[in-house]
């Protein structure tokens, strides 16, 4: 990641909203649209890797969740048929002049970060995904995420992995 960017909660005051383009229409106009109003209204908070001069290079959304007793995952130690508290990650892009750097990754390990860290305080299971595509699927493999029993596009990583994959290598 560039040093020169930083992770900030989104600001619609301070972070250009308006230059941002990641090339997948939804995800573009929910950033310079509609993050504002969820996150004023405690909905869904966002958070985004911004230069200092308030450029944002990616954004991600997190909010609470729950995964109904029809797909919750088995064999984690889960108990049996009750819904499962969840953090989900909402939305997660990066700026196509940004691509190539890293930023997808760190900012999923800040998501990871964060909801690790809230869930010590807030109940929260597993982290929660809807991938878009095969692609995006593909990515959120790569960290651990599983495929949840209703849809392979929605996803799952126990809380406990997370941990896990944030926590720094041991010497």
């Amino acid at each position: 990641m560039a040093p020169e960017l930083r992770f900030e909660a989104f600001d619609r005051d301070r972070h250009d909203r308006g230059s941002f383009d990641c090339g997948v229409g939804p995800l573009n106009d929910y950033l310079k649209a509609r993050l504002g109003q969820p996150s004023r209204k405690d909905v869904t908070r966002g958070d985004v890797l911004a230069t200092p001069e308030g450029r944002i290079a990616g954004y991600f959304t997190l909010s609470a969740g729950r995964l109904m007793i029809s797909v919750t995952p088995e064999g984690h130690g889960f108990p049996p048929r009750l819904p499962l508290p969840t953090t989900l990650i909402g939305r997660l892009a990066v700026d196509a002049t940004f691509r190539g750097r890293g930023l997808g990754e760190a900012l999923l390990i800040h998501a990871m970060r964060l909801a690790v860290e809230t869930s010590k305080i807030v109940a929260s299971a597993l982290l929660e995904v809807d991938a878009k595509d095969e692609p995006v699927r593909a990515f959120y493999t790569r960290y651990g995420f599983s495929s949840l029993p209703d849809d392979p596009n929605h996803m799952y990583l126990p809380m406990d992995a997370a941990a896990r994959a944030i926590a720094p290598p041991q010497p």
